[in-house]
């Protein structure tokens, strides 16, 4: 069996690419890193990012390995123990333990490390990457936490192309452009905030 491709990312109630922070909460807080990392670090060991995310990563996880934070702690020696793999045409180097670039094309170096042993695969950042990944119909899961927010402005997680003199509301089957999910896992936070697990439902299986 081919290893499981995952994208795993936040977003807010109106679409970007980010975490809305709230007010200190540890049982949140616990919600949070259980439902987007705590099971997959055990069944991951792969990591894909952009080289925005990367170098962001690779600046502040390595040295929260010995964080109080139980979770930043875990999550640090989890992302610095796996492969991360980096997808930039420009990053001249990756000095974080166990990462390497690749400057060839996303679907080639995925269909790659699916054929090789392994364990599942995580896309975690960045946009354009995730983006990209999701046009291809790479991922087999789409893992999201939407903060309750409306920030108004930011990285829009999904790409987004007017549509002049549209007005019908109605988006049919096999419309362009359309990719369609099936709901797999969804839990509330108390936060107010909603993890939501979906399969892409072209790899969908009974």
């Amino acid at each position: 069996m081919s290893r499981k491709v995952s994208i795993t990312m936040y977003m807010t109630l109106d679409g970007f690419a980010a975490l809305a922070d709230g007010p200190e909460d540890p049982e949140a807080d616990r919600q949070f890193w259980e439902a987007m990392w705590d099971g997959p670090m055990d069944s991951v060991d792969t990591l894909l990012l952009g080289r925005r995310t990367y170098e962001g990563w690779a600046a502040f996880w390595p040295a929260q390995m010995d964080s109080e934070n139980e979770h930043w702690r875990a999550f640090a020696r989890f992302a610095t123990r796996v492969e991360k793999v980096v997808f930039s045409r420009t990053l001249p180097t990756a000095s974080w333990s166990n990462s390497r670039i690749v400057r060839g094309s996303i679907a080639d170096e995925i269909s790659r490390l699916r054929s090789l042993p392994g364990k599942n695969i995580i896309v975690a950042g960045g946009v354009q990457l995730v983006q990209s990944v999701l046009a291809q119909n790479l991922a087999d899961e789409l893992c999201l936490t939407v903060s309750p927010s409306l920030i108004g402005r930011g990285l829009p997680l999904f790409h987004m192309e007017p549509t002049p003199d549209h007005h019908d509301d109605i988006v049919p089957l096999g419309a362009p452009g359309r990719h369609d999910f099936r709901l797999l896992e969804s839990r509330a936070f108390r936060s107010g905030a909603v993890y939501l697990r979906y399969g892409l439902s072209e790899r969908a299986t009974s």
